[in-house]
């Protein structure tokens, strides 16, 4: 049974995806299919063909393509931009209209300008509801695109016969209101879905555009990294990240994994050792074997479980299209029945349009439309003052009935960097001057261990000849023409008294032997057992997931008050606890902050990325594969928005009761034709207007 992965184009919104799955399910050998609205793919298992497939597709009013064979993620290109330009036009047009409503202002605008003003938001900016509405009507389909197609096109239609009728009160702004208000809505929307890719983009970017290959003379040349295969040789300078899979031909140095493994100390590596697309070289060059290219490499495995994982999630906007789908074609109906009671009652066409059309109008879910992402958009203000960035609400909303919350270890309980815990002087030397000492050493080296050496000293360092780094074992140099050599006791070639702690020993030596060892280790955030007992005290059970060490996990754990602890993982590793976890019932949070997390963070159920140190390697592909984002430094934040998250849950189901309450209510009213003493229409477009402010009003109570 074959798995492929296709583009889809012409899907807006999470009814489209469930379309596109119907018809796909519906071909002839396949066998399961699942739609990404994300990066506007579907994958497809199966035997049905290409052919087969895209004319069922297009047969459901979308289209569909094959992907290139090197492209590893295939990534969504929809642009948000003219989703805000044909808002910003709808709104600034239609406020004239609206302005006109208000009692004692005394602004009464001539019939052909209310055309004039409406037309362009209705016909133009509200186009791509018309379309939709009729490609869905040619495939027997309804939405809320249907509802708001048929009552801001029928509505402006009315708004024409009544100008030519020389009525005094038109109602051009029913028409052009509700399709500004519904494009703010539809903008929210699709600035989330542009921003839903970006995780795959830094993931795949870590991989270098170009390589040096290697000729069978030793000639040098650079190449674009897509036509890289199997076999071939390339170099990698130090400072450079590695093209490819492969493993190590010619050359010793140190290679920073972090991204695959999460911790902050680069690994040595010589021949024969594999080597992974995306990890960097430091200290000399390297030279290796092209193993895996394009989707086969690890890095391209990672991006697709973040895509896979992304796209099993339902958007919080989910909601209102499903709910559509029987409210919609219910409203349709009515409004069928009642024109047509209304015509046998009077008669009278003219007379038996108005409550048809007022009952359309007044039942467009405007407020529906709104009541999710009006309470996202001010909910996530609300958090980013309170330190988080919230990009998901179906994410926020997890966290506040997550039952379980996963930590990684380095970078998130800890630091992340290694910092200077003690100093053992086995000579006459002065602590301070055998870290003056090393920190001149390690000056000019991009090493971990070196920064938290130099960051330890605070003082003037020494001037250093004869400067030169040994990966995988040290530095050494001349400082006022004595020879000094820094780092491990098999490098230095001698044995450092035993140290009763965790942490790294590296080692000062000069010709007659040991002088010195510095205890390096990553601390735990000062915060981190607070937070962690505040949680706990919530109900949450904790579970710590680190690539690192068993015995050093276990010990940061039990200081943090962790009782389930899983060392030793690698980023499949993290996702498959987490869908372990998920398959028992849980509600799971995940907490990291690199590249080796973005799995995970996305496979959860709220995952929450640390977004303080930035500057390090992968966070920014944390940060993106992370629905929520820690923006100020420490765990604090999550506290917060775990509060922020049930209140707005609550909003959320607030503003969508008093949707459907408002039409429960008024729908009945307008088919029975008691709104027409009222203004009919005109009331209908004002009720509907009164009904999104009700939810925007009711969302601005998450800024308290």
């Amino acid at each position: 049974m074959s798995s492929e992965t296709y583009t889809v184009t012409g899907m807006t919104c999470a009814s489209c995806v469930r379309h596109v799955e119907k018809a796909l399910v519906e071909t002839p050998g396949v066998r399961a299919a699942s739609v990404n609205l994300a990066t506007s793919t579907a994958t497809v298992e199966g035997e049905a063909s290409f052919e087969t497939l895209a004319a069922q597709v297009e047969e459901a009013g979308y289209g569909l393509g094959r992907p290139q064979a090197d492209q590893a993620v295939v990534q969504a290109e929809d642009d948000p931009g003219p989703a805000r330009n044909r808002m910003i036009v709808a709104l600034v047009l239609t406020a004239p209209l609206l302005l006109a409503m208000i009692p004692g202002l005394g602004l009464h605008l001539p019939g052909w300008v209310q055309a004039l003003l409406s037309a362009p938001v209705v016909f133009w900016a509200g186009w791509g509801f018309f379309v939709r509405a009729g490609r869905q009507a040619r495939h027997g389909q309804a939405s809320m695109d249907t509802l708001i197609a048929l009552g801001s096109g029928v509505a402006w239609i009315f708004a024409v016969a009544e100008w030519l009728n020389g009525v005094h009160h038109l109602s051009f702004e029913t028409a052009a209101a509700l399709v500004a208000f519904l494009l703010t809505g539809k903008y929210l929307e699709s600035r989330a879905k542009s921003r839903a890719t970006d995780a795959l983009k830094e993931l795949l970017a870590l991989a270098p555009p170009t390589a040096l290959r290697l000729g069978p003379d030793g000639t040098v040349t650079e190449i674009p990294v897509a036509d890289l295969r199997p076999g071939d040789r390339v170099r990698v300078l130090p400072g450079h990240s590695v093209p490819a899979d492969g493993r190590v031909t010619a050359g010793q140095a140190e290679v920073d994994e972090s991204m695959l493994t999460g911790e902050p100390l680069p690994v040595p590596k010589g021949p024969g050792e594999g080597l992974v697309a995306g990890t960097v070289v430091h200290g000399s060059a390297l030279e290796m074997e092209i193993q895996a290219v394009g989707a086969q490499t690890q890095l391209a495995r990672m991006a697709q479980l973040v895509a896979q994982a992304q796209g099993s999630k339902a958007p919080a906007q989910d909601l209102a299209d499903r709910i559509s789908a029987v409210f919609v074609p219910a409203i349709l109906v009515l409004a069928l029945l009642t024109l047509a009671g209304w015509w046998l009652a009077t008669g009278a066409l003219a007379s038996a349009w108005r409550p048809a059309v007022t009952l359309l109008v007044i039942a467009c879910p405007c407020a529906l439309g709104l009541a999710t992402p009006v309470a996202v958009m001010v909910g996530l203000g609300s958090a980013a003052r309170k330190g988080v960035l919230v990009r998901d609400a179906a994410a926020l909303e997890a966290l506040g009935q997550a039952t379980d919350l996963a930590f990684d270890k380095t970078g998130t309980i800890t630091e992340g960097r290694p910092r200077l815990r003690r100093v053992l002087a086995t000579s006459g030397l002065a602590d301070a001057d055998l870290l003056r000492l090393a920190a001149s050493l390690e000056r000019d080296s991009e090493h971990p261990i070196a920064r938290g050496l130099v960051t330890a000293h605070a003082g003037a360092l020494k001037p250093v000849s004869a400067f030169r780094a040994h990966p995988g074992g040290g530095v050494s140099g001349e400082i006022d023409g004595h020879a000094w050599r820094l780092g491990s006791a098999a490098f230095l070639g001698v044995a450092f008294p035993e140290v009763d702690e965790d942490g790294i020993a590296v080692g000062l030596a000069d010709a007659s032997g040991l002088k010195g060892v510095f205890v390096l280790g990553d601390r735990l955030r000062a915060e981190s057992p607070a937070v962690a007992g505040q949680l706990r005290q919530q109900g949450l059970r904790l579970h710590l997931f680190t690539g690192d060490r068993a015995e050093p996990a276990a010990k940061m754990a039990e200081a943090v008050g962790i009782e389930s602890v899983a060392a030793g993982l690698r980023p499949e590793g993290k996702l498959a606890r987490i869908r372990e976890l998920q398959a028992q019932g849980a509600v799971v949070g995940f907490v990291g902050d690199g590249v080796n997390d973005a799995p995970a963070l996305a496979q959860a159920d709220c995952g929450i990325a640390m977004g303080s140190g930035a500057g390090e390697q992968g966070t920014g592909a944390a940060m993106a594969a992370a629905p929520l984002v820690l923006l100020r430094p420490g765990l604090e934040p999550i506290l917060a928005a775990r509060r922020l998250a049930l209140r707005t849950h609550r909003v959320i189901r607030q503003n969508l009761g008093w949707a459907f309450g408002y039409n429960l209510v008024l729908v009945p009213l307008a088919a029975s034709g008691q709104l027409e003493r009222f203004g009919g229409p005109m009331l209908a477009g004002l009720a509907m207007g009164l009904s999104s402010l009700t939810v925007v009003l009711n969302a601005l109570r998450l800024r308290r």
